[in-house]
């Protein structure tokens, strides 16, 4: 199996060949294979994630065998770059945190007890990739053209903070009471169970609510 493994990931671990590989261990009725087969470019990374696993192949050993090099700020130097968009800098940063989310979240994967705790998880895994792809996307779109791609939602959050300093105190004051609101029942929805398919949305809105209102937070002390 390692060495079957390691060939895989030399060959740029086609996602094809690697569903033919976990169903030698899992079976073709593993309900991960239909996903891998309907998602091929998102599910690529779990295929390599957990194949490692399985093979006994380490972290090192994998970016060695898939030729992967260059520390995370030595591939990005516009984010040391003073003039760099603030947008970009609070991207790495959620970069960093989407990566370990999906780590997290794929090691429980072949773990899950039932259909609802698997589909969970399965969207938390799929969804912090997509979050991570989109990440990617806005820093090649810089370094290749020096402007920001602005697609990700970050761009349309910061929108919204230019448009809170045009809000007068008493505004202000309404938009913090919302906010503290929204943010006490979105962490009601989190800590009851069930429902677990919802969580990444749920956790989503509560960190833009808190990022909304640490801002109006600012707004407020910063008046005179």
């Amino acid at each position: 199996m390692q060495e079957e493994t390691a060939k895989w990931l030399k060959s740029g671990a086609p996602v094809q060949e690697g569903i033919r590989l976990f169903c030698l261990r899992s079976g073709d009725k593993h309900p991960f294979v239909r996903l891998a087969n309907a998602f091929p470019r998102h599910t690529q990374p779990i295929l390599i994630q957990e194949l490692c696993r399985r093979a006994g192949i380490s972290e090192t050993e994998k970016n060695r065998l898939m030729d992967k090099r260059g520390a995370f700020r030595d591939n990005w130097p516009f984010l040391q770059d003073p003039t760099c968009p603030p947008e970009l800098k609070i991207l790495a940063a959620n970069k960093i945190t989407a990566y370990w989310n999906y780590v997290n979240a794929h090691r429980r994967l072949f773990d899950c007890r039932n259909p609802e705790e698997q589909l969970a998880t399965v969207k938390e895994v799929v969804e912090n990739y997509i979050e991570n792809r989109m990440i990617i996307a806005e820093f090649l779109h810089f370094q290749r053209h020096g402007h920001v791609l602005g697609q990700h939602p970050i761009f349309q959050e910061f929108k919204n903070y230019r448009n809170l300093r045009k809000m007068n105190p008493i505004e202000l004051i309404k938009r913090k009471t919302a906010l503290e609101h929204n943010i006490w029942r979105i962490e009601s929805e989190l800590r009851k169970k069930g429902k677990e398919h919802l969580k990444v949305d749920r956790e989503r809105r509560l960190q833009r609510k808190r990022n909304e209102l640490s801002e109006v937070d600012r707004i407020i002390a910063s008046i005179k």
